[in-house]
């Protein structure tokens, strides 16, 4: 009987050993991260005869993303993230961003849902004033995040990659939009110190306001080339544009020219943007108090600019105004 119970026990004990390896396993294989940022700030505002101060949350952010490890060398990839408008009264303060769920292999990666156009990411690192009065968005055409998309992502081949994605359109009539782009070298300028990219929007769904106060979607097409160098503590970068609007028949082109240079814990740097004959500066300072901390202060003068587009009607492309803010980014 005593050596029925020392089996007994013995069992027992390799079962929960057993279960302990598979359970430290399982947790090897899936990984989850819970991130995000608050970007905080003060704003003095002027634009027209208006002149005001108000809090911005500058795209601060939440999100969750992770993999999972399949069979076949497969890993299941996600990821969820909000935007959190916390100068918002409104109860409801979140915004959806991108959204998808994939999977990643050899041959790259494919995910399925809301994602930024290959356009848009073909940015990478190169809008010093991202989430600002600066940000690219406020001058030029085509800063697009859309839902419905079907994205794949390439390997990386001696630094050469390529992304695309096919948007599946709600407008039965609308031909569907599509994004592409080549980038050569790293986005985040980490692993090299160079980076180049090409990238093309065709169809792409854009509101627009006109002057009149109505509104209208345009399909739009949109090419654009970046290029950034780093030398030491100096960054530079520039890019080309060219959008052409659908039904508007209008064409445009711009550029964009940046620099910026690192002493100590202080990051400098000051970027122009020029596009239809409208520019804007931006210039500031970022201060470091911590590995995923930083405080800082920037001021941006743009145009106003509005266009005559062959459909008769008037267009806004952008507001008017001078903007000088100082604030705080906490990551986590």
């Amino acid at each position: 009987m005593k050596l029925l119970k020392k089996y007994m026990v013995l069992a027992m004990s390799s079962a929960l050993s057993l279960s302990a390896i598979a359970a430290e396993k399982e947790q090897e294989e899936e990984i989850i991260d819970f991130y995000g940022k608050l970007n905080i700030s003060i704003q003095a505002t002027e634009e027209g005869d208006d002149s005001f101060n108000e809090m911005k949350s500058n795209a601060s952010r939440v999100g969750v993303k992770g993999q999972y490890t399949l069979d076949h060398g497969l890993t299941a990839i996600y990821l969820l993230e909000w935007q959190v408008n916390v100068n918002d009264d409104d109860k409801d303060t979140l915004t959806a961003r991108n959204q998808w769920v994939g999977i990643r292999g050899s041959f790259g990666e494919l995910t399925v849902g809301r994602s930024d156009t290959a356009l848009k990411v073909s940015q990478g690192k190169f809008d010093l004033f991202n989430d600002y009065e600066g940000d690219l968005k406020h001058l030029f055409i085509g800063e697009n995040r859309v839902s419905d998309a079907i994205t794949y992502k390439s390997p990386v081949f001696s630094k050469l990659q390529f992304l695309t994605s096919y948007i599946i359109s709600d407008d039965r009539d609308a031909d569907d939009p599509y994004s592409v782009g080549v980038f050569f070298g790293d986005l985040n300028l980490k692993k090299d110190d160079f980076f180049l990219s090409i990238a093309h929007d065709e169809n792409m769904p854009v509101g627009f306001k006109r002057t009149d106060g109505t509104k209208s979607t345009e399909a739009l097409a949109n090419t654009r080339i970046t290029g950034m160098y780093q030398l030491g503590d100096m960054r530079l970068g520039a890019m080309f544009v060219d959008s052409e609007v659908g039904s508007t028949g209008k064409a445009e082109n711009g550029y964009a020219v940046n620099a910026s240079y690192k002493l100590g814990k202080v990051l400098a740097k000051v970027e122009y943007q020029e596009f239809a004959g409208a520019d804007s500066i931006s210039v500031g300072a970022d201060y470091k108090l911590g590995k995923n901390t930083k405080v800082y202060a920037w001021y941006t003068d743009r145009e106003g600019n509005n266009y005559l587009a062959d459909d008769g009607f008037t267009y806004a492309l952008a507001e008017e105004g001078t903007y000088f803010a100082i604030g705080m980014e906490q990551k986590f």
